[in-house]
């Protein structure tokens, strides 16, 4: 040991601010020089580490070690620590005064070892050098500055997180298998460009009117990294060049609403990375100025700079109020925009040529069509819910809204056996729960719950957001799920209960009709073409199948339509009969029985299973790809989770991308007026004398658009007034 290293030991020894027993933390077997490439930051030793003086050699430590490995990271590179040199009792965690207490050495201890990199692993060790919390920077890296020198801090759960929330694991197995990178992005200004080069990025501020305001043109000349800033329009531009934007919806509307021309060759880095499973975007994420300033494993700019690039990026917050340094938060915004594209472009799949991209203008138009709601209809219905959600809060004595209170009459007062769970282990409350039990408070309860959502989401929603038209025109997100699906929000027309009046509401203009097509069964169909089995494509096409698998089992033929949606989605003997409220026995029974009946089924769920073990990943017919960390969690729940992800994922992302396929062709080859996608059904606003002569055509042409190893997928389609009426059997054509 060096005169240095002696010394610290001194220190640690002489650190009487510390009531506690020390420990001195000593660097791992094999390292002995005086310089470390990382610097591992744990919080406070645990038993095994204070017996042994060594830090994470316990449970957690055995879970880092294969996240090190994970990062391909050589243990003989790394020197250990933690911020408290003490075990608290209990094995509690450490008190602020007990970090304090040896903070100066970890300083002291960084600048003798000179780290390229310190990894801090936890929310305490994390705290050290920023205060911004792991959840907000985990798997991401940042600058510090300790006594005027800068280091490179990588943040990192802490292994032992994962035992209080099961799911995290899938999480830090992605932050360590993608450690994050740093990429030079340094720039120079340009101005009075006649031309660009290849291909540009572009990122837009609105001005405090909503318009255009400070916007930016990133890109590369002779390998220097440019930037031209302009502010307002500039309606003579041309972008002859291929651009890149980060959430091209906005930038595009933006633009658009300045008179500019729009950019015919475009980019989206926003779903690029969605397309290479980085993340997928969250529900907040609605607009440019919440684009993930804060958001951690999504598609914010600001989370993808941070962890792809290594850049510390501004949020809109910290310059709105700040003019004069918004052309620079701007700059910033488009060079990480063309940084993420350029390390990403020679990684993109096919499908974010031929789906993901073409779909964004197909969505726009949708956005931009919006759907008409009948406001006479939505007073009378919105009166009409207050007054049941009046009487339904007389009639319950407890808060619906309190999940400690459902939990205690489901699971204590009704005496129910917990059989499902929410990520962090507790028993869940969720409807799945509450539909498999015949209580008459909780049927009132999911009464109330289904009206206050009804109010809350969809009524307020449509009354608040509607235009002069009286037309709501909701945003459909094409990166927000793990398996390709679409969804919709600001209002969410896709989760309209199809069992009540709700579907009244929307109508055509005046002297139009509805037309309503729905793919019949697709997923179902999905799951017979990849699962090879003739019996079951047979059955699919025949639309028998649910009769089929009824006679099989000897139960009704809505029994045998629910199993198969069970099947389908990869259940369990113990979900169904959670679900159904039937014994054990007879769920297992009915299992042997249906597989006994498909076992193409049953083959295709155990390779898929398999395959996603040896690779962590499972992939749709068109190629989207996601990862299946929660396979090897330690929780075996949330392992059972993601087998039923990997069953899943074929047949409902499958199914998500013939619909995307045929919007596609719809949109671009036939100026198809499409309104809304929910699921598995699309609408358009036909004018009265076309309808039924347009209804025809779609049931003919559309299952010929994207046929699977040359199984076409039939549709059903319907002509009505109103959403409701085009649900009725008497409105399908024959």
């Amino acid at each position: 040991m060096t005169n240095s290293l002696q010394q610290i030991e001194k220190d640690i020894l002489a650190c009487t601010r510390c009531e506690l027993r020390m420990n001195a933390t000593a660097p791992v077997p094999g390292f002995g020089d005086m310089g470390a490439k990382y610097y591992i930051l744990g919080e406070a030793p645990g038993r095994e580490e204070d017996e042994q003086g060594i830090g994470f050699i316990g449970k957690s430590g055995r879970k880092l070690d294969e996240l090190i490995a994970l990062g391909k990271i050589d243990l003989n590179d790394c020197y250990l620590a933690n911020i408290c040199r003490c075990r608290p009792p209990k094995n509690r965690d450490p008190k602020k005064q007990e970090i304090l207490s040896c903070r100066e050495f970890i300083y002291r201890e960084i600048a003798l070892l000179k780290p390229q990199y310190i990894i801090a692993v936890g929310r305490y060790a994390l705290g050290m050098f920023s205060d911004k919390g792991i959840s907000k920077l985990h798997g991401t890296i940042f600058n510090t500055e300790i006594d005027g020198q800068t280091y490179k801090v990588i943040a990192q759960y802490h292994p032992g997180a994962c035992d209080r929330s099961p799911r995290l694991w899938a999480t830090m197995l992605d932050d360590w298998e993608h450690m994050p990178e740093e990429v030079d992005h340094s720039y120079k200004l340009v101005s009075n460009r006649k031309k660009y080069p290849d291909i540009i990025a572009l990122d837009t501020e609105n001005n405090e009117h909503g318009g255009l305001g400070d916007w930016s043109v990133a890109f590369r000349d002779k390998g220097q990294l440019c930037v031209e800033r302009f502010h307002g329009s500039q309606p003579d531009k041309d972008f002859a060049v291929p651009v890149i934007f980060h959430n091209a919806k906005w930038d595009l509307r933006v633009l658009d609403k300045a008179g500019m021309k729009q950019p015919e060759n475009i980019h989206d880095t926003m779903i690029a990375s969605y397309c290479l499973g980085l993340g997928k975007q969250a529900p907040k994420d609605l607009a440019k100025e919440t684009s993930g300033a804060e958001m951690v494993g999504g598609l914010g700019l600001k989370y993808l700079g941070r962890r792809h690039l290594g850049m510390a990026m501004k949020h809109w917050a910290d310059v709105k109020d700040h003019p004069e340094e918004i052309p620079e938060y701007n700059d910033a915004d488009s060079i990480a925009t063309f940084l993420l594209f350029e390390k990403w472009r020679g990684q993109l799949p096919d499908h974010y040529y031929t789906i993901d991209m073409p779909l964004l203008r197909v969505l726009m138009a949708m956005e931009d069509r919006g759907y008409r709601v009948d406001v006479n209809f939505l007073t009378t219905f919105a009166a009409g819910l207050d007054k049941r959600l009046a009487e339904l809060d007389a009639a319950i004595p407890l808060n619906v809204h309190a999940r400690a209170e459902l939990q205690s009459y489901i699971y204590g007062t009704l005496g129910v056996e917990p059989w499902r769970f929410t990520d962090s282990g507790e028993p869940s409350v969720d409807g799945t729960v509450l539909e498999s039990i015949d209580d008459p408070l909780l049927n009132r309860i999911k009464e109330y719950k289904e009206l206050y959502k009804d109010k809350g989401t969809y009524v307020d929603s449509y009354i608040d957001g509607r235009d002069e038209n009286d037309r709501v025109h909701p945003e459909f997100k094409q990166v927000s799920t793990a398996t390709g699906r679409l969804s919709c929000a600001n209002p969410n027309l896709q989760n309209v209960d199809k069992f009540n009046d709700m579907r009244k509401l929307f109508i055509p203009r005046e002297g139009y009709k509805l037309v309503r097509m729905d793919w019949c069964k697709v997923e179902f169909g999905m799951l017979a073409v990849l699962a090879k089995d003739e019996q079951l494509i047979k059955a699919f096409l025949a639309n028998t199948i649910h009769q089929i698998t009824a006679d099989a089992l000897n139960v009704t033929y809505d029994t045998g339509k629910h199993i198969n949606f069970l099947m389908q989605n990869g259940g369990t003997p113990w979900g169904m009969a959670g679900i159904y409220g039937i014994p054990i026995d007879l769920a297992r029974e009915y299992f042997a029985k249906y597989f006994a009946k498909f076992p193409a089924i049953g083959r295709h769920h155990t390779s898929v299973v398999e395959a996603a073990k040896e690779t962590k990943k499972v992939s749709t017919w068109a190629g989207r790809t996601r990862r299946l960390d929660a396979l090897f969690a330690p929780d075996w729940r949330v392992r059972q989770q993601g087998e039923n992800e990997a069953k899943t994922m074929g047949t409902q992302g499958g199914a998500a991308e013939l619909i995307k396929l045929a919007m596609i062709d719809l949109h671009y080859n036939h100026s198809a007026p499409m309104i809304i996608q929910v699921h598995d059904e699309l609408h358009f606003e036909i004018p009265e004398k076309d309808a039924l002569e347009y209804a025809h055509w779609l049931n003919e042409y559309v299952p010929t658009i994207t046929p699977i190893d040359g199984v076409e997928f039939p549709v059903e389609v319907a002509v009505g007034d109103n959403w409701w009426e085009c649900m009725q059997d008497e409105a399908v054509i024959e």
